[in-house]
């Protein structure tokens, strides 16, 4: 759920999403989802183009009482995430002649606080063929673990793991931007 304003969300997932989205919250919150049951309900929220995420207590805040007011819809906690330009979102970068000064943006908006948070430094992410990586972005862009040749799952000992290269490329600057961005939201509260 990128956004709780319907435009937004239909700008930037498709048109109808919004409407589909908030059907699929009401049946999660039906069946005890986001309502104190143990069965967590969080959301993700990413901006609609070149900038950094809001700061993300701020936010939750709002889409709380926004989702409340509107749909009677309640969650537990929402994560910011930065759009990373890699891929789809790169290309729509070029298209709008954006690429650099996004890339600027996130150079700019350097926070070291959010690199001990980093996923690269303690999660590998793997794909369906057991290929390992040191990120999500990473498999997107297919740049394997440390940067050497595909490594497998079941080669990797885990001990030798702790301390070793990362393989980093620009995209590196979106994970470090602001108050940072990885699966678990914002790195620098």
């Amino acid at each position: 759920m990128p956004c709780y304003q319907p435009e937004n969300v239909d700008e930037q997932r498709g048109e109808g999403v919004f409407d589909a989205s908030i059907a699929a919250l009401r049946k999660l919150n039906s069946v005890g989802y986001g309502r104190g049951t143990g069965l967590e309900l969080d959301l993700v929220y990413n901006p609609l183009g070149a900038s950094l995420p809001p700061d993300q207590s701020e936010l939750e805040s709002e889409y709380k009482t926004a989702l409340k007011t509107h749909f009677d819809i309640v969650f537990d906690r929402l994560y910011t995430i930065t759009n990373m330009p890699i891929v789809r979102f790169l290309s729509q970068l070029k298209r709008e002649g954006k690429s650099e000064s996004y890339h600027e943006l996130l150079v700019e908006s350097f926070n070291p606080a959010s690199v001990e948070g980093l996923m690269c430094r303690d999660t590998v992410s793997v794909d369906w063929e057991g290929r390992v990586y040191d990120c999500d972005f990473n498999q997107m862009l297919n740049l394997p673990l440390g940067g050497r040749s595909d490594r497998f799952l079941w080669e990797l000992d885990s001990d030798r793991l702790e301390g070793s290269e990362i393989a980093l490329g620009d995209h590196c600057f979106g994970c470090t931007a602001g108050a940072g961005s990885s699966c678990g939201g914002a790195l620098d509260k």
